[in-house]
């Protein structure tokens, strides 16, 4: 009884071992804390690069942001020299027009002789009903005059006179060849009056054998109490006389013979 007894009681006292169930949440518990890491990861690698760019700044601007940063221009390519290219007359004055001069009682054009004048001047018209000679305004206000002299016009030739205002007061008169021809160039400073009753205080011309017996008389002058710039159309005048076309002929004679005192100066 006593073994039976014994027996029983150590099998009563004996303990059996607890087994803990499985916990079904961990594999949970893995992926959350693998996800955690990742984002962690990204943000220490964005927090890195933005460090990275301060640090490179600051180290950059102690160590060399002060100093001057020199470039190297580029060449800049040497512009050629404009090559001056001679003109022609024609070529000179293509734009301007070109007019040729009025018989006196015709008032046909005089064949062989033109001109020209620049587009901003009027055309001329006659300077009175017989149309003696023709003329308009130059662009600083002085009076250009063109017209034929001698037979068949209604002014005489120039030639064996005196060449003066109405009233007698001569011009200043010098002998020179001029397209082609032994012209005379004419110049006054004074108040005086044309044939034409113009009164002026300046004037500049030239008279031009066509035949022996024609010949043309071509100049500009300030009307008297008008403001104008007579320097300024003095040279457009001698840039007109550049455009004067005259016919040819076999004229040598020229200038003043057997002078008078008739009033030879134009309208």
């Amino acid at each position: 009884m006593d073994a039976q007894t014994s027996e029983h009681d150590s099998l009563t006292y004996k303990e059996t071992p607890l087994i803990e169930p499985i916990k079904e949440n961990e594999p949970k518990r893995n992926v959350s804390s693998i996800v955690t890491a990742i984002i962690f990861f990204i943000l220490l690698f964005i927090v890195g690069f933005w460090l990275s760019g301060v640090v490179r700044k600051y180290t950059g601007n102690f160590f060399g942001g002060n100093k001057e940063v020199i470039s190297t221009p580029t060449p800049t390519p040497k512009e050629k020299e404009p090559v001056f290219i001679p003109t022609t007359a024609g070529d000179k004055y293509a734009i301007w027009k070109t007019y040729q001069v009025l018989s006196g009682r015709t008032r046909a054009a005089y064949e062989g002789i033109s001109y020209k004048l620049p587009p901003e001047v009027l055309s001329p018209i006659c300077d009175g009903s017989s149309c003696g000679s023709q003329g308009t305004y130059l662009s600083g206000g002085t009076r250009f005059t063109i017209a034929l002299r001698g037979v068949g016009q209604v002014l005489p030739d120039y030639r064996g006179r005196i060449i003066s205002d109405l009233y007698g007061k001569p011009l200043t008169v010098v002998d020179i060849l001029i397209a082609g021809q032994n012209g005379t160039e004419f110049t006054g400073s004074f108040t005086g009056t044309t044939v034409g009753g113009y009164v002026f205080t300046q004037m500049h011309g030239y008279m031009i054998p066509i035949t022996d017996t024609v010949s043309l008389e071509i100049n500009h002058f300030s009307p008297s109490g008008i403001t104008t710039d007579f320097a300024k159309d003095d040279a457009l005048f001698d840039q007109i006389m550049e455009t004067l076309v005259v016919p040819t002929s076999s004229l040598e004679k020229g200038g003043v013979s057997s002078p008078s005192a008739t009033p030879i100066v134009g309208e």
